[in-house]
């Protein structure tokens, strides 16, 4: 009998090209929407793997309920989906796919940036209103920002922070950065210094107890009075309510947002502010780099299912 394979989303068959011929697969019914947990509870008990993109917490409930599974895999970036120490104390491989979707996210940023910048999200928001028929052309009204000459402080230096600094230095930005580790390159910037200095704000750290509500009242506060916020990490890196504060009262200009604090729920307020361009999680929504992610994700779960180590693991089963 073929091992079994759990896919939690319906995407093409030929994005699971590696597991051709050595599992079977069972697939989330589902044209858009992700396979509810209670289904996937139901589901998992002879599944030898698990597919996830990244979406679904993997925990002593689920894996009580997948006495067989050997391998969880995300084709996503991030791994807070994760319950590591559970998955490793049974000895169950956790795997991600760092490098998948860094084009994708860097080309989102530079997206949110100019809809915020140069209030694209919001002018389209008037005009399909129809209250451009009806007030005319106010031209002092949309007059937004040139990007050339601006600072944009990256705060994670990773693949992502290094694409978007490619993408930014075409527009003239001018780029800062800071990160974890130690560094004597002439643009890295402590944390509160690249705050201070930045009329841009971007944030692409993993989600981790030291990054949770890295961005709250207190470091808002050092942000320079009009500056812009781009969050397309993870949305607990940002507390919500005090982001608003700093919108409301005027010492943010704006802010591009493509990951929530509690997603897909989104704090109220930022529903109403036209100085805020918001997107649904959609990241490393390009159909290039979702194929290269989950084709990535299928071979870690092949190796594993043919008894050879994966090869990108985020933790070390016993």
């Amino acid at each position: 009998m073929k091992p079994k394979v759990l896919v939690t989303l319906k995407i093409p068959m030929e994005d699971l090209a590696p597991l051709d011929g050595l599992a079977d697969i069972e697939m989330s019914p589902y044209d858009w929407n992700i396979m509810p947990r209670a289904e996937i509870l139901a589901r998992i008990g002879d599944c030898d793997a698990l597919l996830s993109q990244g979406e679904l917490r993997v925990d002593d409930e689920l894996l009580d309920a997948a006495p067989r599974l050997r391998i969880a895999a995300n084709a996503a970036m991030g791994i807070d989906n994760f319950d590591l120490a559970a998955l490793t104390r049974r000895g169950i491989w956790a795997t991600n796919t760092p490098s998948a979707f860094v084009e994708s996210t860097a080309d989102l940023t530079l997206g949110l940036i100019l809809s915020v910048v140069r209030k694209m999200a919001e002018g389209d928001r008037f005009v399909r209103r129809g209250e451009w028929e009806k007030v005319g052309f106010q031209p002092v009204r949309w007059e937004g920002s040139l990007l050339g000459g601006k600072t944009l402080g990256l705060v994670g230096y990773g693949r992502i922070g290094k694409a978007v600094e490619r993408r930014a230095q075409g527009f003239g930005l001018k780029t800062i950065h800071s990160r974890t580790t130690p560094s004597d390159h002439p643009d890295c910037r402590p944390l509160e210094t690249l705050l201070a200095e930045s009329d841009i704000v971007g944030l692409f750290v993993p989600h981790t107890p030291a990054t949770h509500q890295l961005i709250n009242a207190r470091t808002l506060a050092m942000m320079k009075p009009g500056a812009v916020l781009i969050n397309v990490a993870r949305g607990k890196v940002v507390d919500e309510s005090a982001l608003v504060e700093a919108l409301q009262s005027g010492h943010l200009r704006g802010a591009g947002l493509d990951v929530f604090e509690a997603e897909p729920k989104v704090h109220p307020a930022l529903l109403t502010m036209e100085n805020v361009a918001l997107t649904p999680h959609l990241g490393g929504s390009t159909r290039e780099d979702r194929r290269g992610g989950r084709l990535e994700a299928a071979e870690n779960v092949a190796r594993v299912l043919r008894g050879e180590l994966p090869l990108t693991p985020v933790n070390q089963p016993g």
